[in-house]
């Protein structure tokens, strides 16, 4: 995954997804300047205000090791997206995408602000389990953007843009499809010293290219799961490794119609969280309930950063 510039878009419909996505969270940038500027405690990250206030700093990295990245669920923490992958394609004759080739500075200090996030690169689906219907895949190009709206020593919740476009034949993408945003409001809280839930709800808004069966009120889908850690006073291995269970839902169109189709699904699974550049994911995404649009799927993925 590489980061691009916001000055130079990949393809004639990122300004597009740019400018909507300033849009939605100009608010948020704005109210978090001026609680930073109001508060000598910087609420905005509330753990300078446990710290003011005496609370114990030993609880703080138990939740922190707690906040692992699930399968289909949206983060209530900020964290590197996944499925983006360096903007130049290497073909032969086939131009790299517009800010693959920006200057680098390897161990680099980022000076800007903590609680916003920003990615974007070519999409990659084989990192996380997808149903027919979700947006992007081979040949798109994927925005992602984060906003941290809490973060506590237990509790995280953030706001999510996600938006996908064709990258197009120049480029060696599609050459159309469908424009979609995908915001997310998400959440995180750690029950216990060993017990932590996650929940978000989403809508996918297809914004050009699609058919007149898309309303901005459709392909709305929310999930929740509970996770711990597989052994939690053995070793730092055992610590690591997290058992999970989810459960998925979505509201889709019924072939054009007016009736909306819910769909759920159960989601196991186990990831291996050796530290924040490397990780093991896997999961079976189990359909339940009287209407399957996909047969049963299981996969495990590996990511490791350097």
């Amino acid at each position: 995954m590489s980061k691009a510039s916001l000055l130079t878009p990949a393809h004639g419909r990122l300004p597009v997804l740019l400018i909507l996505s300033v849009c939605l969270l100009a608010p948020c940038a704005l109210r978090a300047e001026s609680l930073e500027a109001n508060s000598s405690l910087g609420l905005w990250d509330l753990d300078l205000a446990h710290d003011a206030l005496g609370v114990p700093a030993a609880a703080t990295p138990a939740s922190r090791g707690q906040r692992v990245r699930l399968f289909r669920i949206a983060p209530g923490f900020l964290s590197d997206p996944i499925g983006l992958q360096d903007e130049d394609s290497g073909l032969p004759g086939v131009p790299s995408m517009p800010g693959s080739n920006l200057p680098s500075a390897p161990g680099q200090a980022d000076n800007g602000p903590e609680w916003i996030q920003f990615g974007m690169g070519n999409d990659n689906p084989n990192f996380d389990l997808r149903r027919p219907g979700d947006p992007g895949g081979v040949g798109y190009y994927r925005l992602n953007t984060q906003v941290q709206l809490l973060d506590s020593p237990t509790t995280a919740c953030a706001f999510g843009l996600q938006a996908v476009a064709p990258a197009g034949v120049q480029f060696a993408g599609m050459p159309d499809g469908p424009t979609v945003l995908s915001p997310a409001f998400s959440v995180f809280h750690s029950v216990t010293e060993n017990t932590a839930i996650q929940g978000f709800v989403a809508k996918n808004v297809p914004v050009s290219g699609a058919d007149g069966s898309y309303f901005l009120q459709r392909c709305l889908q929310c999930g929740m799961a509970v996770q711990r850690p597989l052994s939690a006073d053995g070793p730092e291995a055992l610590r690591s490794v997290f058992l999970s269970v989810g459960a998925m839902g979505r509201f889709r169109p019924d072939h054009g119609s007016l009736t909306l189709l819910p769909t759920y699904d159960v989601l196991p699974g186990v990831q291996w969280h050796v530290n924040d550049s490397w990780w093991l994911s896997s999961g079976v995404l189990v359909p339940v309930g009287p209407v399957h649009t996909a047969p049963s799927q299981w996969q495990l993925t590996c990511s490791l950063q350097f």
